[in-house]
């Protein structure tokens, strides 16, 4: 075959799988790459050398894992917020502002749930009340549960924290018993559940012992406190004395003896209206607060009025997750109903008194012929629910209606299911993780189907979320990249753009593990942060560190003086370290940090001191259909390879040096020059592909690879 001339214009669907090797067929083969490693991919398609990253400070607890999440106040200032076990920490441009104490522990970190209106933070944790974070100003925030008005309630029962006993009395019939005084005569008709057993209560004893008829075995005779639960309302008559006004003090009077003095605080719901009890006056009378108006105060049979307790505390849970939709504050999925969604009223975050009014609160729960616990609230055009089973959207029942208590629909569009990665949206995109951590979905309206489908954006590059994704965020300015936390340490990034069908993913690796990854705007760009476990000196050590498009080594210190010197301190974090040098733009030889400090060889003012990392592009094999088709299974040879840059100084092809430099007067006295266009080199052998890698810490940009390859059948 004759010689011929390959260009690749673009890398723009990034590194490949392995597993794409023999797939010289699909089409964005021919744009992808064998090896991204330290790189990003720009929109444009071509390959820059990832940005270094800037020493900010250690993390509070060099032990304990931290979590980062962004604050943003408004376009001029944003904070990024350093999570850690008991304790929050607020920086604002890598200097720390505020120090707050906080109730989530080191392992509830990666399940908090959060999201932002204005200048207030609501934050959410299964296993500890709605939170909220404000900022008062640069150096005052609050971090306290948030105070709500009124809390969603519901008909859930009982949970006595007493121990009960089942014991056989006739053939027929059971005792159940207790260690404390707590039946009533009104709980006759009420069942008793646990697991899969459940009881009718069919007689009323005592305080201690009721007669049931076992509907479905238990699984065991003795139940411990708080694992059953006495299900439903008390089963009497309940009369108000009042019907009106709002605020008005009531007495709610039953015909058997029916309450507790842990009714204090539940609510009331009959004849259409509602009533919280404030005071317990004895098992047959109870004072109450009308909070709606009664249509009637006519005495209301058994279960034509109920008791209801607000479901958000310690015994149900407190909801996962929360987002904010149509000035309405929506909560999702606690221990007891993990798929119900709660609204609040409209423009008032703290109020979930619910009614049927539009503007009322309202609580729904998923229809679904699996369990799916709420595992995120986001949205696109409408609520978006990510569940651990499957994807689901709220709309009105009509099409751009608004979402009401009387009108809602819940549909169900696919069935992956997502882990706790908190989903980003990417224009009019939705990412997020499938459950298993390994595959990145990307949710969108389909005008086809008239549903959202979720397509898998990892699917070229499987490889590449190896170990699993815990934890995300996005950087729209000045490239369009995810950020991805893998389990082991490493970063993947993927470069999106929908519209030029851009996917591309790239591997990032550092002198130790990445942990926790976010961004915030800060003027035309976004910054971002990580935070990175290090050995230093025989200890391990976390780092806040924060990627800085000047530099070109990671957990650098940056010098900048009118006086020139040699002597550089202040390098304490990277005691023992081997570390790259840039003086005045000129690559120095590589030092230690001993004693904190590094020496270098001549007076310099401008000095960048960091680990070095290294960049590297692998290209494919070619491939290319000839006359008798393809060249894959031949001997191909490179004989002449162009490479065209921009902005670029050193690297090395297949492990020899590019020089770059042009010898001349002077010229070693000054930084190597930038180059820009191409660069010819001859003679690569029988290897068809090309390894071009950087590990000086200075730029690197490539647009394109020309080769010239004389294929021999």
């Amino acid at each position: 075959m004759a010689k011929v001339s390959l260009i690749q214009t673009n890398f723009t669907a990034g590194e490949l799988s392995p597993r794409l090797m023999g797939r010289v067929d699909v089409a964005r083969y021919q744009n992808g790459a064998k090896r991204l490693e330290n790189a990003l991919v720009a929109v444009q398609g071509g390959i820059m050398r990832t940005w270094g990253t800037e020493f900010v400070q250690p993390t509070k607890f060099s032990d304990k894992k931290v979590r980062l999440i962004p604050y943003v106040f408004n376009r001029d200032q944003s904070y990024m917020v350093e999570f850690g076990d008991k304790y929050i920490r607020v920086f604002k441009n890598t200097k720390q502002v505020a120090e707050l104490e906080s109730p989530y522990s080191e392992s509830m970190l990666p399940f908090i749930n959060y999201v932002q209106g204005a200048d207030t933070m609501f934050l959410a944790h299964q296993a500890l009340p709605i939170h909220r974070l404000r900022r008062l100003s640069d150096e005052s925030w609050l971090l306290a549960e948030a105070p709500f008005i009124v809390k969603p309630f519901d008909e859930v029962g009982n949970y006595p924290d007493i121990a009960l006993t089942l014991e056989k009395n006739t053939a027929n019939e059971d005792v159940a018993n207790l260690a404390a005084d707590f039946f009533l005569a009104a709980d006759v008709g009420r069942n008793i559940i646990c697991g899969a057993g459940l009881a009718e209560i069919t007689a009323f004893v005592s305080r201690r012992s009721v007669k049931v008829k076992i509907k479905s075995a238990f699984s065991s005779n003795v139940i411990k406190g708080k694992s059953w639960q006495l299900e439903s309302s008390p089963q009497t008559k309940c009369t108000c004395n009042l019907k009106e006004p709002i605020g008005q003090e009531v007495t709610l009077t039953l015909d058997a003896e029916g309450w507790r003095v842990e009714d204090v605080g539940k609510y009331v719901r009959l004849n259409k209206g509602l009533c919280l009890i404030t005071r317990f006056t004895n098992a047959r009378s109870v004072v109450a607060e009308i909070k709606t108006v009664l249509s009637a105060t006519a005495k209301v049979p058994a279960n034509a009025w109920s008791l209801e307790s607000v479901v958000w505390s310690g015994d149900y849970g407190y909801p996962s997750s929360v987002t904010l939709h149509n000035q309405r504050l929506f909560c999702g999925g606690n221990v007891e109903k993990p798929q119900t969604i709660w609204m609040s009223k409209t423009a008032e975050y703290l109020n979930f008194e619910l009614s049927t009014d539009d503007d009322d609160a309202a609580s729904f729960t998923i229809s679904s012929d699996q369990i799916n616990p709420i595992a995120h609230l986001t949205q696109l055009d409408n609520p978006v629910v990510l569940t651990y089973g499957g994807e689901f959207s709220m709309s009105g029942s009509a099409s751009k209606s608004a979402i009401t208590p009387t009108n809602i629909q819940i549909k169900n569009h696919s069935a992956y299911g997502c882990n706790h990665v908190k989903p980003i949206r990417v224009g009019n995109e939705l990412f997020f993780m499938q459950r298993s951590g390994r595959k990145l979905r990307s949710m969108v309206y389909d005008a086809s189907s008239d549903s959202m489908v979720a397509t898998d954006a990892s699917i070229l590059s499987e490889h590449i979320t190896e170990g699993g994704i815990v934890d995300m965020a996005y950087q729209q300015e000045p490239e369009s990249v995810l950020w991805m936390v893998r389990a082991d340490g490493q970063l993947a990034t993927l470069t999106v753009n929908a519209a030029q069908e851009v996917l591309a993913w790239a591997r990032q690796y550092t002198d130790g593990e990445y942990e926790s990854v976010a961004t915030i705007p800060n003027g035309v760009a976004d910054e971002v942060w990580v935070v990175v476990k290090r050995e230093v000196n025989g200890e391990s050590v976390r780092y806040l560190e924060r990627f800085n498009r000047d530099v070109y080594s990671h957990s650098t210190k940056i010098f900048e003086g009118e006086q020139a010197k040699r002597v550089f301190r202040g390098l304490d974090h990277l005691e023992g370290k081997t570390v790259d040098v840039l003086a005045d733009g000129s690559v120095m030889q590589k030092r230690q940090v001993v004693g904190g400090s590094v020496t270098i060889e001549r007076d310099a003012k401008n000095v960048v001191i960091g680990l070095p990392y290294k960049t590297t592009v692998e290209t494919l094999d070619v491939e290319l259909q000839g006359a008798t088709g393809t060249i894959q299974g031949s001997n191909k040879r490179v004989g002449e390879v162009v490479l065209r840059f921009m902005t670029t100084t050193g690297c090395s092809v297949n492990g020899d040096l590019l020089p770059f430099r042009q010898l001349g007067e002077r010229v070693l006295d000054q930084p190597a020059p930038s180059f820009s266009g191409d660069y010819k080199i001859e003679a690569l052998g029988w290897n068809n592909t090309i390894t071009i890698e950087q590990d000086q810490p200075l730029p690197f940009y490539l647009l394109a690879v020309i080769k010239k390859v004389s294929v021999n059948d």
